[in-house]
């Protein structure tokens, strides 16, 4: 029952005498009344107006009030409405009658004002109690079924985490045994190669952490930016240096393309940096060998757009417009609930980081046709946040 309205009475009698005596009793005592002359209509009228309380009378032709207040009784919706039976009977056994067929009160013909509006009131305010308790029902089952959806959210990013770090340390493990194995007298040029991989393996693991972590920290806007001016031209060229061992493991060929002189970018350096490495391994994972991954920057306004570009798998249409919330990952070909690789926070961070800088990133992609990311920066001597 709303508080901020007048309870609604649905009254119901054949006689239109009675009607018009309780209807006028009931509005001038600031409630709002609709009006049945037959079961019929009061059925009707309780599916369509939900009334919070009836005056039905129990003799009626066709359809009596019993039978009413049977059919009520039945249903879920109307199992606990507020029915007073009005009656012209004074033998016991009708009012007997009335309260176990579910009736809530019941009132006698001539209809005393005084009585019937303290009823009313007393049945009214039972139904105020019971429509906060299944108000608070409800608002518990919403929470579980929260609750419910967190504890898997949770099981999965447990399985994903665990997952996603357990590779990088495999090979760590797998390249220091190999060192190990082989002792001293390594050829330099074998050194040098598990050496890369070792070190990629450990830039992979700390980047899957410091993206849980950073997640967190942004999310509780707890993560202080760094700004400093930054040329561009530097933070690809460390980018693809950084990448350079993925890129020839994986056989995808990287490339720089910067589009004329781009002035520097107002952007915390170790952010940044990040961002364009997410968006780089992301891109060589999902490209196929053979393929080609494109890393470049060009001034775009007060900003500098940056941009990485795949003729990798694509993203599928159903992850697309998802791709930056928490948790979802998948391309292309993969089962858009089972996703792919990665615990879907990469792409989180970026975005996070992105705005917090006060630039926008997004993705162009097709399935089978690759993928562009590009976001911007704002440019370096602007008002610092």
């Amino acid at each position: 029952m709303n508080r901020n309205r007048p309870s609604t009475i649905l009254v119901v009698d054949d006689d239109p005498r009675n009607i018009r005596l309780m209807e006028s009793i009931l509005k001038t005592s600031g409630y709002a009344v609709i009006t049945a002359e037959d079961g019929e209509q009061a059925l009707d009228a309780v599916a369509r107006q939900r009334p919070d309380a009836v005056l039905l009378d129990v003799m009626m032709p066709r359809m009596s009030g019993f039978e009413v207040l049977n059919r009520l009784r039945s249903q879920y919706e109307t199992r606990l409405l507020p029915i007073i039976m009005v009656t012209a009977l004074n033998a016991l056994e009708e009012k007997v009658q009335a309260l176990e067929t579910g009736a809530d009160d019941f009132l006698s013909k001539p209809v005393n004002r005084m009585e019937m509006l303290a009823k009313l009131r007393s049945i009214l305010r039972v139904k105020s109690l019971h429509d906060e308790v299944e108000q608070t029902r409800l608002q518990l089952e919403a929470k579980n079924r929260e609750l419910i959806q967190v504890e898997h959210l949770k099981e999965k990013l447990t399985q994903m985490v665990v997952h996603d770090l357990k590779n990088p340390l495999s090979g760590i493990v797998g390249n220091l045994q190999l060192l190990e194995l082989q002792g001293p007298g390594m050829p330099a040029e074998s050194f040098r190669e598990i050496l890369a991989r070792t070190q990629e393996g450990a830039r992979q693991l700390m980047a899957l952490i410091m993206n849980i972590l950073d997640v967190a920290r942004m999310e509780e806007e707890k993560l202080v930016l760094r700004r400093q001016e930054l040329r561009p031209e530097s933070l690809l060229a460390d980018c693809i240096r950084q990448a350079e061992g993925l890129s020839k493991k994986v056989g995808v060929d990287l490339h720089l393309k910067v589009e004329g002189v781009p002035g520097p970018v107002d952007a915390d350096p170790e952010l940044t940096g990040r961002v364009l490495a997410n968006l780089v391994t992301n891109a060589l994972k999902h490209t196929p060998p053979g393929g080609r991954v494109e890393v470049g920057a060009a001034e775009q306004g007060d900003q500098v757009r940056f941009w990485v570009e795949d003729t990798g798998e694509g993203i599928s249409e159903e992850i697309l417009p998802r791709v930056f919330d928490k948790f979802v990952v998948g391309t292309a070909g993969a089962d858009p609930e089972a996703g792919s690789y990665g615990t879907g926070l990469g792409l989180t961070f970026c975005k996070m980081a992105v705005e917090a800088h006060g630039g926008s990133i997004g993705v162009q992609s097709k399935a089978g046709m690759g993928s562009k990311f590009s976001f911007t920066l704002p440019r370096g001597g602007l008002s610092q946040s």
